[in-house]
């Protein structure tokens, strides 16, 4: 499914954490199939960047805009336009790949059983599907956190760390979901240490270090 044409807008932003400035005045902007490598070093706020883009938390100064409206706006509008990965992956270590998967399309686009083992299969985990998470290793869960995107209709992917965790393969799978999301026009923003591999996606770069 091709997403329709969208566009964020970022101005002025600044964030203060326990009374120091992690970063000021940043400015960026991404649209449909745009893929955004937000860089810098530990501490140069990728993380809060991403969760203020996600709605959970406010930045001290500035405007975020999605078509042109105040973002995030609407929470029940807003959370079917996103979709997040964090430092904790959002899988329970209670359910098993399969059961993650239908939590999180019973919650956003209620697509059928057939579309969630689908999303188990492209990122090599069918064996496992029926394994609670809390026995398999930190790449697997990784990949069932990456296997929540294909059931998303969200045309926005904010991943933190994305490739964590991940051999080889997994990180093959990965780069091959961000690059087909923006084949889609979908936007991913992404806060790596690691250098992308998407083909013939280009990438735009937001250093936080500068900021």
């Amino acid at each position: 499914m091709h997403q329709d044409f969208n566009q964020l807008e970022v101005t002025g932003l600044t964030c203060i954490l326990a009374e120091k400035t992690i970063f000021a005045g940043l400015s960026f902007g991404a649209r449909s199939a745009d893929v955004v490598h937000l860089k810098g070093q530990n501490g140069s706020g990728k993380t809060s960047l991403l969760r203020m883009l996600c709605g959970f938390a406010q930045p001290v100064a500035g405007r975020m805009t999605w078509n042109g409206s105040q973002y995030p706006g609407d929470t029940d509008t807003f959370r079917h336009k996103v979709a997040y990965i964090g430092h904790r992956r959002g899988v329970s270590e209670e359910l098993t790949p399969l059961e993650n998967l239908r939590f999180a399309n019973e919650l956003d686009s209620q697509r059928s059983e057939t579309a969630c083992q689908n999303a188990l299969e492209r990122v090599q985990l069918t064996h496992v599907a029926k394994t609670p998470t809390r026995y398999l290793s930190a790449g697997q869960n990784q990949r069932t956190a990456l296997a929540r995107l294909l059931v998303s209709n969200a045309p926005l992917w904010l991943l933190d760390e994305p490739f964590n965790a991940l051999d080889p393969s997994g990180r093959s799978i990965a780069e091959t979901l961000i690059a087909e999301h923006s084949g889609r026009g979908g936007i991913s923003i992404i806060a790596t240490h690691q250098l992308m591999s998407l083909g013939s996606i280009p990438t735009k770069t937001v250093d936080l270090d500068l900021c």
